[in-house]
């Protein structure tokens, strides 16, 4: 069962991303959309007036540094993969301006 895919769709900085993945990770796929959310907001709050693609790119930069710092505790395999899923985002962010 757990092979089967969902369509999801997760909210970023007031974009939609629609999604299939595995049912089994939509509680990761949204834990992180909330995660990218939480960063936004503080770094906007932070660099008020500054671009935009620039504050995403410092949020990107911040949560990437947190998985990669702990690499160790969840497995480097892992984090190359959200970095991928993180730069995908990011990547979809700099298209849309």
């Amino acid at each position: 069962m757990e092979d089967r895919i969902v369509g999801i769709n997760l909210v970023i900085d007031g974009s939609s991303y629609p999604m299939n993945i595995p049912i089994g990770e939509e509680a990761n796929y949204r834990q992180a959309a909330r995660l990218i959310n939480e960063t936004l907001v503080r770094y906007k709050q932070h660099f008020e007036g500054e671009d935009e693609v620039r504050v995403i790119t410092m949020a990107a930069i911040n949560i990437a540094y947190d998985l990669v710092t702990n690499a160790d505790k969840i497995g480097t395999a892992n984090v190359m993969h959200k970095i991928t899923e993180l730069s995908k985002i990011v990547d979809s962010a700099l298209e849309a301006e």
